[in-house]
This record gives structure tokens, sequence and C-alpha cells, in this order.
């Protein structure tokens, strides 16, 4: 423990009880000793919060002598929030080295490319870190992500996307996953694709992630394409009871089985769609706007778009297209209309026929307009 904290806080115990929030924390922690749990920090910390006392966290004693570990954080771009959360949720902090123990984590992920909010993010998120040995814990977790996808880049955004994988094992954790994943035939650039973009897939207990590529695997998905990982994806984050749920609201429209499995192979992820958003997205294109099952199956990702910033007013404007003689139902899919970007979507539909139609724009921005 700091002897100079704990100097401080004994002559200026009155001046602590009035000063900032993170003060108090930070006395909360030097006096009831740095195992106090943080049900106790965080239940004070709230009393705080009720009180006319709560201020705007500082960075100094109340003296005006800047507190080590405080002071450390806020130069290297911790805002005052996130101090405090990393201090009640990790008492032990306060009393720490800064030059001995935070800084060559600064320096480490300095050394990567990961700086500025980012690091913030990643090192509040997960404030164990901060204890962890940049030499045996660090540097080889991040050196095995490199391994495996062949770039610093891609390394780089899997440990953003799930910073956990630097407190883990990966000899022993992820990498008998991606043993597993190759061993059924993943490739390599599937591989890559699900370590880069979805690692938190493979924090899995390898009994886990068995299952569910064998999952993807009976489902029929190809293990050589992305969408095997997108598979992945919805076996990981839904269970089978969930899923059978979500498969009901289509039979419900009138899909067959074969139909939902067609539907899955071509993009898995609208299972991941609460069942609301599913039977809102099917009575809309299935029953106000009179397309056939076939139709929705063959696209299923305009189930995942926003009904009135998306579908409504683009289908609206194919709609008066259409009542106008402009276009031919036979020359309209789903797959033009919903998925091509906005621009490129007026573009086709909109700008096209401003000299027949000339209230189309504004018939699809008054649509934009309504919120769901």
């Amino acid at each position: 423990m700091s002897g100079f904290l704990c100097k401080t806080l004994r002559r200026s115990a009155t001046d602590v009880q009035n000063s900032s929030f993170l003060l108090d924390v930070v006395s909360l922690v030097l006096v009831r000793g740095l195992s106090s749990s943080t049900k106790k920090i965080s239940k004070a910390a709230g009393q705080h919060k009720k009180s006319s006392t709560f201020r705007k966290v500082h960075s100094e004693s109340p003296e005006g002598t800047p507190l080590p570990v405080v002071g450390f954080l806020k130069n290297h771009g911790f805002s005052d929030a996130q101090i405090s959360k990393l201090i009640t949720s990790l008492p032990r902090l306060v009393s720490c080295d800064p030059e001995q123990t935070l800084l060559p984590k600064v320096e480490f992920f300095n050394s990567i490319g990961i700086t500025g909010p980012a690091f913030t993010r990643i090192l509040t998120q997960v404030p164990q870190m901060w204890f962890r040995s940049v030499i045996k814990g660090l540097a080889p977790c991040y050196d095995f992500i490199k391994s495996v996808v062949f770039s610093e880049d891609r390394a780089v955004a899997s440990l953003k996307r799930a910073p956990r994988i630097l407190m883990s094992n990966v000899q022993t954790s992820i990498a008998p996953n991606i043993a597993s994943l190759r061993k059924f035939g993943g490739t390599q650039p599937v591989v890559s694709f699900l370590v880069s973009c979805y690692p938190n897939i493979l924090l899995q207990a390898n009994a886990n992630f068995e299952k569910h590529v064998k999952e993807a695997l009976d489902m029929g998905f190809d293990p050589k394409t992305s969408a095997f990982v997108h598979a992945l994806r919805v076996f990981v984050g839904t269970t089978e009871l969930t899923q059978e749920r979500k498969k009901v609201v289509f039979r419900r429209f009138g899909w067959s089985d074969d139909e939902i499995l067609s539907a899955l192979k071509t993009n898995p992820m609208f299972l991941m769609l609460s069942e609301k958003k599913i039977s809102d997205g099917l009575d809309f294109l299935m029953n106000k706007m009179g397309w056939q099952r076939d139709a929705v199956a063959r696209v299923p990702m305009v189930l995942c778009y926003s009904l009135n910033n998306r579908v409504i007013p683009r289908l609206s404007v194919v709609q008066v297209l259409q009542s106008e003689g402009l276009l031919n139902e036979e020359d309209i899919h789903l797959s033009s209309v919903l998925i091509p970007t906005e621009k490129a979507f007026l573009a086709r539909f909109v700008i096209k026929y401003e000299a027949q139609a000339p209230q189309l724009l504004n018939l699809y921005k008054g649509k934009l307009c309504v919120r769901e």
C-alpha cells in the first residue's frame, strides 16, 4: 500500500469526505484495505452519487498533490468515468507502482498499434489486464493470433473485438478450437475470417465449439465458405429452443421446413433476429406487399433491414413506379430493390424517373421520416 496515500488520507480525512467521487473510492480502498470487496465499494459509490457532494472526478489529492495512479491514467487518456470504474472494479490498482505495473501495458499496446480510445476502452473493459505479464501473457497471445491470421492489422482487429483473448491461455483454449475447425474442413481463409471478425466464438470450450461446428455441418453448411462462420455465430448465440421458436414464426406464414432450411443456408443470420422483427417483416413483405415465400427465401437477409428506414420507403417507390406503368413486375426482385446502397437505389429507381414521376423523392424522404 502506498505510504504517501495513507499519510495524505490521515492528514485530510475531513477534506477527503467532501472531495470528488474518485477520491472517496480511493479512500475507501485504503481505509478498508485492498481486500475490500467490490460490492462494498460499489454500494458506497452509489450512496455518494445520491448525495449532494457528488462532483466531478479530480486527479489530485485534497492538498493538490497528484495521486500517482490517477495522474498516470489521466495522462494516458483515461476519462474520469473510466478511472472511477477501474478503481471501483479493481481496488488494488491504487496501490501499484505506475511505472512498474501500468507503463509496460501502455508500451505494449502502443507497440502493436492500439492507442487512444481503443486502448482506454480495452483496459477499462478488462481491468485485470493491468496485472497480466506482458512477456508471459499479452505478447504471446498477440503473437499467436498474428501467426494464425498472417497480418498485424487483422490481429489487432481481433483483439479489439475480443480483448478477453489476451487474458486466456491461447494454447489450451483458442488453439484447440482452431485445430477442430481445420479438422472438419475449415480452410485458412475461413479460419482467418473467424479469428479476425468473430474471435469471441473461439473462447468457447472445445467440446461446445465442436458441437456447434457439427451442427453447421449437419445443416449443410460448407466449412470452406464464410456462411459457415455465420452459421457458427447463430449456433453459439442462440439455443435450440430459441431457434425453434423462430422457425415457428415462419411456419405461421406458410413456410415449409425445406423453405426455412433453404433460407438458412443462404443467410443464417436472420435467426438472430427477434421473433417480432421476423413476424413484422414477413407480414409486410408477404401480406401487405404480396411477395411470395420463395422470393423472400432467396434473399432472407432483407428481414434484417429496418422496415421503416429501408424496406417500406423503397418498396413504396417501386409500388408507385409499377402503378404508373414505369416498371414491370417481372423486372423487380427484392435483391435489386433492398440490397443496393441508398445512392445506387436512388439512381436506379428515383433519379432515373424524375421527369415521369417527380413525387418519388418526396415520397421516399417522407417515408424515411417514419420511425419504428
